[in-house]
């Protein structure tokens, strides 16, 4: 018996002492050969290193420096920021590696009152406080050969998803510091405003556009105004943002450029919610706030369906009603937040996007007018969508009255699609009659394409505005929920021929919500607003019959002009509705159960599901290869 429990020990040492080699074996194995060895197994591979940036970096073809700051007190304090130090550094080392050392990756760890400090304060790397008048820092400088510079003055580890875009935008900035032009036309006041006559500041001038700010950064853009005389030279593409005023000679020059094979990025709007900012907004206009450009498009084939918007149901937005004190949240069918679903997933553009926000929208149609056209659509509603009149949401929208009048058509309409192929000229007799006669001197008219072309078509303007697409929290930080911005520089790359960063923009973007829960919560309030619609209308038709009953008395005794059968049926019209209501909260109750049945059942698969499937299979791999050696050892015994 003792000698069997020495052996039992023996053994147990045994194993401890092989365990314990093999963990060191792995970690030096780890860290010498399987360096570059990682598994990434998040939805949108967060952490792997896209083909994007993979050709960027091959592509490099001089020296760039990249310092890293990092101070090591700021982990020491907070280990959310060692850890994120970790990935920075992590990923900065595979850049260094992918380019072939093209990029020289230099560490400073900044410590308070040292040189390194001074450094970074002269870099403008921002300082967080790690005691009263003591900062640590956590930046990136590079710069190039000709000292161009890009900058991150302080890496947050909230944005973390975006890692790696922000990193492979410096590079491309530093080793392609030509940028490629934009043309914009636009009648909103994207590029901000200015007013001398507002009482204060803030009034007086309005920023930028954090869109307009976004395309800065990766192309130069060129304003073209109504009444150019001719279009800039070296340009490939155009953009117009709710082109309301467009003059006939621009619109030749547009047509001209199409033709000739240039690109042509477009957002029209049958309801700009947004004109009202623009300071060129005359009172003539007060009425029209459409911009279709269909006197251009219609011919080459594409058609804003006028005057609609669309509503949909399971994309609507939650937004606020009521008073102020008590108020209430709804659907409103007009603000659509479209998923990843209902976008085109195999299109570079909108391949990585997570999330767009639109603002009464419109659709767009190919009206076959054109069959040398290849019309695709990139995003689109669900099948529970309407078409709404603009007018019901142009000036006070009742989002209340859109849900009660809901009637899906079962039909998903294209909000943005893109156009290819050759296209033909809205001027077939050569360039409109103007004033002027040198206008169109340069432009040697041409009745159809000499190549073809791309144009993609937006039906909405709204969606570029930052309300409608940013997260303003009380602290002053602000938090996109949305793509917006990436998908118009997408589409701006896209049409430029770089596509390299495409797949970057929407990689880290904004919360993926539970999509089942939603259309879940939403089927069953639309159960009950149909119950509630045929209530109010019975309600109204009561209330047009006692008022007139009071017409007839003169406003007098109307209780005694009641006859005993009215009485009793308004009373059994009050006993149904109490009954209704009570039935509402019943439903209410049911869909709060399902939606926390599905929580749980969630949770369950996480936590409990996921890693018993992988014991499982490790139990069964671990079954199988045990019989293979047995069956291999009664081989051996056999022969």
């Amino acid at each position: 018996m003792l000698k069997k429990i020495i052996n039992i020990e023996k053994r147990f040492s045994l194993i401890v002492i092989l365990a314990i080699i093999s963990f060191f074996s792995f970690n030096v194995l780890n860290k010498n050969f399987f360096k570059n060895l990682r598994f990434d197994l998040t939805k949108s591979e967060v952490y792997t290193l896209s083909d994007g940036t993979k050709k960027i970096l091959k592509s490099i073809n001089e020296p760039l420096d990249f310092k890293l700051f990092y101070t090591k007190q700021i982990g020491d304090i907070n280990p959310v920021y060692q850890n994120y130090y970790a990935r920075v550094k992590e990923i900065l080392e595979q850049y260094v590696l992918l380019s072939n050392n093209k990029i020289r990756l230099k560490i400073f760890n900044p410590k308070p009152f040292s040189n390194e400090e001074d450094k970074a304060v002269e870099y403008g790397l921002q300082g967080a406080e790690i005691m009263a008048g003591v900062y640590g820092y956590f930046g990136l400088i590079a710069t190039n050969s000709t000292d161009d510079e890009e900058k991150i003055i302080f890496f947050q580890p909230d944005r973390s998803p975006f890692l790696e875009y922000d990193l492979s935008k410096i590079v491309t900035n530093l080793a392609n510091p030509n940028r490629r032009t934009v043309g914009l036309y636009t009648d909103l006041p994207m590029l901000g405003t200015f007013n001398p006559l507002a009482k204060t500041q803030d009034a007086a001038t309005a920023p930028p556009w954090a869109v307009y700010n976004q395309m800065k950064e990766f192309f130069e853009i060129t304003r073209i105004h109504e009444k150019t005389n001719s279009l800039p030279e070296g340009i490939e593409l155009l953009m117009l943002v709710h082109p309301k005023r467009v003059s006939e000679r621009l619109m030749y020059m547009i047509d001209q450029f199409v033709l000739r094979g240039g690109k042509l990025l477009v957002f029209i709007d049958p309801n700009s919610e947004t004109e009202n900012l623009s300071p060129n907004k005359n009172q003539a206009e007060e009425n029209s706030n459409s911009s279709n450009l269909n006197e251009l498009l219609n011919k080459w084939g594409i058609e804003l369906v006028e005057n609609k918007v669309v509503g949909d149901l399971l994309s609507a937005r939650r937004v606020e009603i009521g008073a102020s004190d008590q108020p209430s949240v709804t659907d409103y069918l007009a603000w659509l937040d479209i998923k990843k679903d209902h976008m085109d997933d195999t299109h570079q553009v909108t391949s990585e996007v997570q999330r767009l926000t639109f603002a009464t929208s419109g659709f767009l149609k190919n009206n076959g007018n054109n069959k040398n056209i290849n019309f695709k659509r990139l995003v689109w509603s669900t099948t529970q969508s309407m078409q709404i009149d603009a007018n019901e949401v142009r000036f006070t929208p009742d989002p209340t009255t859109l849900l009660r009048n809901f009637s899906p058509s079962n039909e998903e309409l294209t909000l943005v699609a893109e156009i290819k192929g050759n296209f033909v000229s809205n001027y077939p007799y050569g360039p409109p009659e103007t004033n002027r006669k040198d206008d169109f001197d340069k432009i040697k008219h041409i009745s159809e394409s000499i190549k073809p072309s791309t144009l993609v078509v937006v039906a909405d303007a709204d969606m570029l505005y930052d309300e409608f697409w940013l997260k303003y929290e009380q602290s002053g930080t602000v938090t996109p929920i949305a793509n917006n911005a990436d998908f118009t520089v997408n589409i701006l790359e896209y049409l430029n021929g770089t596509e390299d960063l495409i797949g970057l923009r929407g990689k880290g973007a904004t919360s993926t919500p539970f999509t089942k829960v939603e259309k879940i919560q939403k089927e069953a309030e639309q159960k009950f607003r149909s119950k509630e619609q045929e209530l109010l209308e019975k309600l109204n038709s009561y209330e047009i019959e006692l008022e007139n009953i009071q017409k007839g008395s003169g406003g007098e005794k109307e209780e005694s002009l009641l006859t005993e059968k009215e009485e009793l049926e308004i009373d059994k019209f009050r006993e149904e509705m109490i009954l209704v209501r009570s039935e509402l909260r019943k439903v209410q109750n049911a869909l709060r159960k399902d939606i926390e049945k599905l929580d749980s059942k969630l949770k369950f698969f996480n936590i409990f599901f996921v890693p018993i499937l992988l014991i499982i299979i490790s139990l069964v791999l671990g079954f199988i290869e045990r019989r293979k050696r047995h069956q291999k050892h009664i081989v051996r015994e056999t022969n």
